[in-house]
């Protein structure tokens, strides 16, 4: 696609077919306004001869031609329907020409039908395996699909007080509080009064319009300055830079021959200094000559460099983006050097834009798109430049997306868009980034019977190094606010007291689980939800670790049963106050004392496994209780095995499996749901009167059982495990 109106009145790029020696006229006519871009004029005059015409190549031609003249006028529509029709009617034509299929998926595109797009460009890829052009526009469309279902956090809006039914474009900061610009537009009035055979519209002139405080925009008014001399004149003028100062404009002036000139069409940057509130003498910048482009001007490196569009020898494309220095003694430009292949394509490059932080953004249509024209930007490195980043959607569209400026170092400007919305074809809109906001909130409360905890203790960590506080309120809820690609952990506790049978205080809740959290890809401002709840500290009462295992009569911890401790090792670093004891239990085969001294090692073992991991030997007794202490079926334990606990399903499964004479033994759920009720004690005679042998090991295997449980709630560093003042000779 080419980008018209901004473009093609600027740099008119001349795409010349050579034409049959007997034709009608009107032909002749479309054919010349085709060859100078003026796209309006061919497709009015290609309708006509179409009629004119009788040789079917001539006027398979004008279709081709038309088409492309619709397209070029960002007619797609209509260039979409008359591409179709050379398709079909010139097969013959189609393989000397194959770029129809090329410019038909173009059209698909602008007007995001990107299924057909990428079915076309797949067709001109099977035509022209080596170009890739083909191979980039079905990218394109897989990019834009995916881009368009998952936008950025940009929001763009169209200015309407800036535009017009004409083309307005390319704005540019005019003051250093951001409240003036200065943009190129066709709007009537314009000092530009030739007819653009184009789009019909007049030479573009340079306007300048000032932000309210009701933050609308005044009517745009022309720059003020001598007609002959000045900023606008009768040839073509747009493209606008200011220097540091805002008191200096730099702009592109392309003048437009009238056809008996033989001098190639040129553009060339000039500049003008403010004198008042109007523009004095506008004096060219000595960069090329006359005979190449040289446009859209931007300075940065307080005005002792530039940044422009040019065609001359040298670089890549159609138009590159080149840059220069200035010699403050020559007062002149020199070091003129293209940007090179990291930034510039085979395709055009233009509108360089410097940020306050040094990135370049620029527009361009040979980096892979989504529209004719994307926005870009790259950062400059020491050696080169950096990767070049698409801006996805929204700043970029199906359509020509082609120039961007930003407020300082914010996060918001304007851009120049044709894309669908617009009051012209060719737009200014306003961009902005919203500020995301981010929380996480929630209630803190009693994980068995859900009873609010109010006076909880809220810790947030963040994976940057934060770390904050809270305590929630009566209600039992919290807020914290967060950052953006940050991950956290949060965690709740309470100091609340209850007496045990003892009369002792002691703290009644563990620490809660830490909850993970990230906002890491979070493009939307949101509260996340997440309730904490804290289960409560059974003193005396023996807690489960389940599928702590060991080898066969041995007391060495598998690494299976390690995994299944770290979950404890937690626990006790959450909870510093803590003093526990490890038990170890058998079932009872085997003697009594041989099972007590295993159980001992086994013990013993894991309570040197949570020392490994760094909890104090002082918070830890280890316990063999061997077959001394059978398991007792508690309500809660049932109900977890048999019923689930409210978020997960049933611990317990069918059981089975192989006795020491090698016999296969099996108990099914359901025998084992009916066996083992509230109440139970796996001791020796229970066991012995189960209905089945698989019944008698599902029980044994529920007695050999590694527990822990809490001894006090009040430990302080220097302590014993029995609490201060003991003595650890006894």
């Amino acid at each position: 696609m080419r980008l018209n109106k901004i473009v093609t009145v600027l740099m008119l790029l001349v795409l010349s077919f050579t034409a049959f020696s007997q034709q009608h006229k009107l032909t002749s006519k479309a054919d010349q306004a085709f060859e100078k871009g003026y796209w309006s004029a061919a497709i009015e005059n290609y309708k006509l001869a179409l009629k004119k015409e009788k040789d079917a190549d001539v006027k398979l031609r004008i279709m081709y031609n038309l088409a492309q003249s619709f397209a070029g006028a960002k007619e797609y529509k209509n260039s979409v329907t008359w591409f179709k029709k050379v398709r079909t009617k010139g097969k013959i034509f189609l393989k000397d020409h194959p770029e129809v299929l090329l410019k038909l998926a173009d059209s698909y595109k602008a007007l995001e039908r990107y299924t057909d797009a990428m079915a076309t460009y797949d067709a001109y890829s099977e035509l022209m395996p080596d170009d890739e052009k083909g191979k980039k526009g079905s990218k394109s469309c897989e990019l834009a699909i995916k881009w368009t279902q998952n936008p950025t956090r940009y929001k763009v809006e169209n200015v309407r007080q800036l535009n017009s039914k004409f083309d307005d474009a390319v704005p540019v900061y005019s003051n250093k509080r951001y409240k003036e610009i200065v943009y190129q537009s066709y709007r009537s009035g314009a000092e530009g009064k030739g007819t653009n055979d184009v789009n019909g519209q007049v030479y573009p002139d340079l306007y300048a319009s000032k932000l309210q405080r009701d933050g609308k925009w005044t009517a745009p008014t022309p720059l003020q300055g001598d007609k002959i001399s000045g900023v606008n004149t009768a040839y073509a003028e747009g493209g606008p830079a200011m220097n540091a100062k805002m008191n200096e404009i730099y702009f592109t002036r392309c003048k437009n021959f009238d056809g008996k000139d033989k001098k190639e069409k040129s553009c060339q940057i000039y500049s003008s200094k403010k004198r008042g509130v109007a523009y004095g003498e506008a004096i060219v910048l000595e960069i090329g000559n006359d005979s190449v482009i040289v446009a859209h001007p931007t300075l940065t490196n307080k005005d002792q460099t530039i940044f422009f569009v040019s065609n001359m020898k040298g670089g890549r494309g159609g138009k590159d983006i080149w840059t220069a220095d200035y010699d403050k003694k020559k007062k002149t430009w020199i070091n003129i050097r293209n940007l090179g292949p990291e930034v510039n394509t085979p395709g055009d490059e233009l509108y360089p834009f410097v940020h306050a932080d040094s990135t370049l953004y620029f527009s361009s249509n040979g980096h892979v798109g989504i529209g004719g024209f994307d926005i870009f930007k790259v950062e400059k490195l020491e050696d080169g430049w950096g990767p070049v980043t698409n801006l996805k959607v929204p700043i970029n569209s199906s359509s020509d997306d082609i120039s961007i400026i930003f407020e300082a170092e914010s996060e918001r400007g304007y851009l120049t868009s044709n894309r669908n919305g617009g009051r012209g074809r060719m737009d200014v809109w306003s961009f902005n980034l919203p500020k995301l906001v981010l929380f996480v909130q929630g209630v803190v409360k009693d994980k068995e019977t859900k009873v609010i905890l109010p006076n909880s203790k809220l810790t947030m960590i963040g994976s940057d190094g934060s770390s904050v506080e809270a305590i929630t309120d009566e209600t039992g809820a919290y807020k914290f606010k967060l950052l953006p690609n940050t991950t956290y952990q949060i965690q709740a506790d309470n100091d609340m007291t209850t007496l045990d049978n003892l009369g002792n205080e002691v703290k009644m809740y563990f620490a809660s689980e830490k909850a993970l959290l990230s906002t890491i890809g979070i493009e939307e401002s949101r509260t996340f939800v997440q309730d904490l709840e804290l289960e409560r500290i059974p003193i005396e009462k023996g807690i489960e670790l389940p599928n702590i295992v060991y080898a066969f009569d041995k007391a060495d911890l598998l690494s299976s049963s390690k995994l299944k401790l770290n979950a404890l090792v937690e626990t006790m670093k959450d909870n510093p106050t803590l003093v526990i004891e490890l038990g170890s239990h058998t079932d009872f085969r085997g003697s009594a004392n041989y099972n007590r001294n295993l159980a001992q090692r086994r013990a013993q073992s894991a309570v040197n496994y949570l020392i490994s991991k760094g909890v104090s030997k002082d918070r830890m007794i280890a316990k063999g209780y061997g077959e001394d202490a059978p398991k007792e079926l508690d309500s809660a334990y049932v109900q977890k095995a048999f019923f689930g606990d409210g978020e997960k399903g049933p611990t317990a499964s069918n059981y089975s499996t192989t006795t020491k004479s090698g016999k296969r033994v099996s108990a099914s759920f359901e025998e084992q749901k009916n066996t083992f009720v509230v109440g139970m004690k796996l001791d020796e005679a229970t066991i012995s009167a189960l209905q089945s042998e698989g019944l008698q090991e599902c029980a044994h295997q529920m007695n050999r059982r590694t527990e822990f449980k809490v001894l006090r709630t009040d430990y302080k560093p220097g302590e014993t495990a029995q609490g201060p003042g003991a003595d650890d000779n006894k």
